[in-house]
């Protein structure tokens, strides 16, 4: 008991003895006297703890504010960045981040992750998160992507989803360090981290086609967080299902990767399957380019024999959509 407190004490029970003699209670009013001196120290307590458990820390909001804005460089090294309309509705599906101590590598808050599903009643709410943090130097990584398969985070040089799916995925990771003068409101801009695939059929999906299943030499499944690329090239085999309502119509399938630098060629075989996972067609593409941000598209007819598709001429179109700075274009 510190001197304060046993004054106060040693007060309450002179007071509690005087009472003795004028008012013949003497338990009750020294009870009454040491229950108020009581509940004015844990009240000082109780104010003091609250104060320095906010103390050294704060509230930082971080808010996607563009995922389809992307810069790149044309052939002749020259730059071009092209800005995506203000009315482009939302299309990924979730958002997370994820906060990691910058000197341990550890993560600092469970992971936080948004489904645009969610948030349809209040679409301005969904790319925004509030975190609160004591001052500190920290990571944060912040992952735009689609599909249903489960994003797992094992360290920020390490994010994968569940049986090597690989999504339409947009990156965000930097460190920063939060203290009273950082600034609470961050916007973020999400880049593209893939390069994609994609097979158009011109003739018709066949009633016995089930899935298509692509199998690729170049790239991988995994996301290096601080480069935005994978930490290897170890290929990659995805299967894609087909609605039997596409049955009879034109195909289009894209599959994604991650690649362990900005641009490289590979081979990718294609095939069709049926109900048993057999092959019913099979096409191979020998030295299929690939770059972050561009799309690779092969148009041609599929459904037909199985057949070696030779090195083909790539055309640079530079035509500007919603989602991919590029088109690479094989000719059949």
């Amino acid at each position: 008991m510190d001197y304060f407190n046993k004054f106060q004490y040693e007060r309450a029970q002179a007071m509690a003895l005087d009472g003795n003699r004028r008012t013949k209670c003497p338990k009750t009013l020294f009870l009454l006297l040491v229950s108020c001196l009581m509940s004015l120290v844990v009240s000082c307590q109780s104010e003091q703890e609250d104060a320095s458990a906010t103390e050294g820390q704060c509230t930082v909001t971080f808010s996607v504010s563009n995922y389809r804005q992307v810069s790149f460089d044309d052939l002749s090294g020259s730059s071009a960045t092209r800005a995506v309309p203000s009315n482009h509705p939302a299309t990924l599906a979730h958002l997370l981040v994820a906060v990691f101590n910058a000197e341990t590598g550890v993560l600092a808050i469970p992971s936080q992750k948004h489904d645009y599903d969610d948030y349809k009643n209040e679409p301005s709410a969904y790319p925004q998160f509030s975190i609160t943090l004591p001052y500190g130097r920290y990571r944060v990584l912040i992952l735009g992507f689609n599909g249903s398969r489960e994003c797992k985070i094992t360290s920020v040089n390490q994010i994968s989803w569940d049986a090597d799916y690989v999504p339409n995925t947009f990156l965000y990771c930097e460190e920063f360090t939060l203290d009273k003068n950082t600034d609470l409101n961050q916007k973020i801009t999400l880049k593209h981290v893939v390069a994609a695939f994609r097979v158009e059929t011109e003739d018709a999906i066949p009633a016995e086609l089930k899935k298509m299943r692509f199998s690729s030499t170049a790239g991988g499944t995994v996301l290096d967080a601080t480069t935005g690329f994978a930490p290897q090239n170890t290929g990659r085999i995805s299967e894609i299902s087909v609605p039997a309502d596409s049955v009879g119509k034109p195909g289009m399938f894209t599959a994604y990767l991650f690649l362990p630098q900005e641009q490289m060629t590979g081979n990718y075989t294609v095939q069709a399957l049926g109900k048993s996972d057999n092959v019913i067609y099979e096409k191979r593409f020998n030295d299929v380019p690939f770059r972050i941000n561009y799309l690779t598209v092969w148009q041609g007819k599929f459904f037909e024999e199985s057949v070696d598709v030779e090195e083909q001429k790539v055309g640079f179109s530079f035509s500007w959509d919603t989602q991919w700075a590029d088109t690479l274009k094989l000719q059949p």
